[in-house]
């Protein structure tokens, strides 16, 4: 396609095959952060020190491939000559990187393939290696799929739409992965045991349908090629704050990661039309550091429940190992029930009640799981529910803190945004580090190890989901940081718009 405007209309077909164009990355991602430490322990019989090396080798590697595959992206011009602009070449190339990667750890081990007891260290260098580069192209697909929104269009509902559609297969793929992996659990034997055999058939699974979807949505959504006009560069400029990178985020990875900051109203920015802030300007606002500490403790809350759900239910409560798949589902699907509330509870309660409702219901699930015996280990189900729930609620907030913070600051928003994710993350693979290698020395004995994941499982989310809201009524009553005077700004979403003339690709 060249650098004029497209006649093509938005139509169903073409809206459905944007939103299938990250099913592939939600599917692994999906396995990955659920089951990652699962099969490096019970299947390649790595050891939980081991285990941990290799999940935090793929944060960094996350870490950092993530706003460097923006850079590059946005540097590029792909390939013209057949219809692939800079998004699409780096979709494909992100594309192909994750199904090689992703087959390499769970599907199959190579250094098997030449010997049948490979030593530890090759092991571990080797999924560490295969962790790394996958994450890497795990970015490149998600980054470039976000980044093709407001570029598609400048229609703010075109873009809800089409972000709303790419959600609801975010849900799709993430239910596909875990009852798969149910019906694994349950119907193949040995049943109840997560082996190789059962881990290779959801790798084939995954990658069929997320390959599939793929095609789909390289054959049908039409990029546009070619440098921007300067009008359009101003039109792209000016709607940046709605695709902000907090938007794309909050969707990477976890059952509680709901990308719905633009679905609800901002509070006024603490930075008005003032000059731009450079990078460096950052590190002199207070607020910066808190909404800072708010995210990465929220995250840290959700990814510590989400990593050690399979060894809570099998260990410490001895459920079967269907279980594993149950669970998780009844998190991600509440959390999203409790998205359908943001926007009404943001209006009544404001940013800091609405987080401490949602630290409330976590902290009460927490609680009443502590107190879980294996007779009564059936009511893990609603508590899992309302677990979900509380989640959703306090991710959705802190991704809306930072929209806050940031503000009409685009030219610098990048750094912040770039700089809380990386953070996250960092702490994140530190966390699980230090808890793989306390788990090492008491490995061994199972009732010591039971206790151990019990407190890990309740008490680190919950400690730091406390955290985060105590520094929140801090911003509003302390520092004074947190500015609650709403916008008055409203997007409607009808439906009706697709059919009006908002031209397919174009930016007019």
């Amino acid at each position: 396609m060249s650098g004029g405007k497209s006649t093509k209309q938005w139509t169903n077909a073409r809206i459905l095959s944007y939103g299938v164009g990250n099913v592939l990355n939600d599917m692994c991602a999906s396995s990955w952060f659920s089951y990652l430490l699962v099969f490096l322990n019970d299947v390649a019989k790595l050891s939980p020190v081991h285990a941990a090396v290799v999940m935090f080798s793929g944060q960094i590697a996350d870490g950092v491939a993530t706003p460097l595959v923006g850079v590059l992206s946005d540097r590029s011009s792909g390939f013209p000559s057949i219809g692939f602009g800079r998004r699409k070449t780096w979709n494909a190339g992100g594309c192909v990187v994750v199904m090689l990667c992703f087959f390499f750890v769970f599907g199959s081990c190579l250094p098997r393939w030449f010997t049948e007891n490979p030593s530890s260290t090759v092991l571990v260098l080797y999924y560490c290696t295969a962790a790394s580069v996958f994450n890497v192209g795990w970015a490149a697909v998600q980054v470039s799929h976000m980044a093709m929104v407001p570029e598609l269009s400048s229609n703010d509902n075109i873009r809800i739409i089409l972000n709303s559609v790419r959600y609801a297969f975010t849900i799709l793929s993430n239910v596909m992965v875990f009852i798969a992996f149910y019906f694994l659990l349950h119907d193949v034997s040995p049943f109840n045991v997560p082996d190789q055999l059962k881990f290779t058939l959801l790798t084939i699974f995954t990658l069929v349908v997320g390959g599939i979807c793929t095609l789909y949505f390289l054959i049908g959504t039409e990029e546009k090629c070619g440098p921007l006009s300067p009008e359009e560069n101003k039109a792209l400029t000016l709607r940046q704050r709605r695709n902000s990178p907090a938007v794309l985020d909050s969707a990477h990875r976890g059952p509680a990661d709901m990308p719905f900051e633009a679905d609800i109203m901002p509070s006024t920015p603490i930075f008005k039309e003032t000059a731009p802030m450079t990078w460096s300007c950052w590190f002199k606002v207070c607020m910066f550091y808190e909404v800072g500490l708010i995210y990465m403790c929220t995250r840290l809350s959700i990814n510590v429940t989400q990593v050690y759900i399979p060894f809570f239910l099998t260990i410490s409560l001895h459920m079967s190992a269907s279980s594993m798949a149950i669970v998780p589902l009844l998190v991600y699907l509440s959390g999203f029930v409790a998205t359908f509330g943001m926007r009404y509870m943001n209006d009544r309660m404001g940013r800091e009640g609405t987080f401490a409702f949602g630290t409330i219901l976590m902290v009460l699930s927490l609680i009443a799981t502590w107190y879980l015996t294996i007779e009564t280990s059936y009511l893990i189900y609603p508590l899992s529910t309302l677990l979900g729930f509380g989640q959703s609620v306090v991710m959705v907030t802190s991704v809306c803190l930072e929209g806050d913070l940031v503000g009409d600051q685009n030219e610098s928003g990048a750094f912040v945004y770039g700089a809380m994710s990386f953070t996250d993350k960092i702490s994140n693979g530190v966390a699980v580090l230090l808890i793989q290698n306390a788990r090492q020395a008491i490995v061994a004995d199972p009732i010591a190890d039971s206790l151990f994941v019990r407190e890990i499982y309740c008490l680190v989310p919950g400690i730091a989901v406390v955290i985060s809201a105590i520094t929140i009524y801090w911003m509003r009553y302390g520092s004074g940081t947190l500015n609650l005077k709403p916008r008055r700004q409203s997007v409607h979403e009808g439906s009706h718009l697709l059919h009006e003339n908002e031209n397919y690709g174009t930016h007019a």
